[in-house]
């Protein structure tokens, strides 16, 4: 994104760094330490309300024409996703252990579809992905319950029944919002375990890996008989990439 703000910087005559500035704080992005800030626009918005963002700090700037320049750019961005690494190493198998057990996996993303379905063919997810649902698809945008609710009515369960995983405050939100069974916050974004406690997480991890070791300890005799609701729960998972 901050390419097209040079371009337009250039092609209009704009003090560069004052332009960049503005963005940057529009997204959440901290300059000082390079990194994005917790709740940050960047990783919890959707496309379009980055976009949105993206150009009304253009538009402040006098490029009236900065709606039809940014969504060129968008339109014309290619697979951003091309050179992404999988969330943890051997994904496709760590998806599949999930569904080998009967759970329902579903992605539940604020990026748009075409970027979504780039990301899923890139990790070899393609027969693997039970359900998914985009940002550029849902009438309300994380962390309302919207998303989760409506993959819920697809997959034919309860929110009660859903694991939340994702690694921002809209999607610890989404999860309070819907009510679902166990919301799991990921350290591999912008929040930190402080953070992601606040908006609605019931357990932070480092990396979606320790999923497993959680499954695990729901789903053992013991647990299964000592928790009835247990295996309700775990028909569906969302995560959010």
């Amino acid at each position: 994104m901050s390419t097209c703000i040079y371009q337009e910087c250039e092609r209009c005559f704009l003090d560069t760094d004052k332009v960049l500035k503005a963005f940057y704080e529009a997204i959440g992005w901290n300059m000082t330490d390079n990194h994005l800030m917790p709740s940050a626009l960047l990783s919890r918005g959707t496309w379009m309300e980055i976009l949105d963002a993206t150009i009304g700090c253009l538009q402040v700037f006098g490029v009236m024409d900065a709606a039809q320049k940014v969504q060129y750019w968008h339109d014309n961005l290619g697979d951003i996703h091309a050179n992404d690494k999988p969330l943890i190493p051997d994904l496709p198998r760590f998806v599949e252990y999930f569904r080998q057990l009967g759970i329902i996996v579903a992605i539940c993303t604020s990026d748009d579809r075409r970027a979504t379905d780039s990301c899923i063919r890139n990790w070899n997810l393609e027969n693997l992905i039970d359900l998914s649902i985009c940002g550029d698809e849902v009438v309300e945008s994380k962390p309302s319950s919207y998303p989760l609710l409506a993959l819920c009515k697809q997959a034919g369960v309860s929110p009660h029944e859903c694991i939340v995983v994702g690694d921002t405050s809209a999607d610890m939100g989404m999860g309070r919002n819907s009510k679902a069974g166990l919301i799991v916050g990921v350290l591999s974004g912008s929040g930190t375990a402080n953070h992601l406690f606040e908006k609605g997480a019931h357990l932070v991890v480092p990396d979606v890996g320790y999923l497993v070791g959680i499954t695990s300890m729901f789903l053992s005799p013991q647990n299964l008989s000592s928790h009835a609701d247990t295996s309700n729960m775990l028909k569906s998972r969302t995560v959010s990439l």
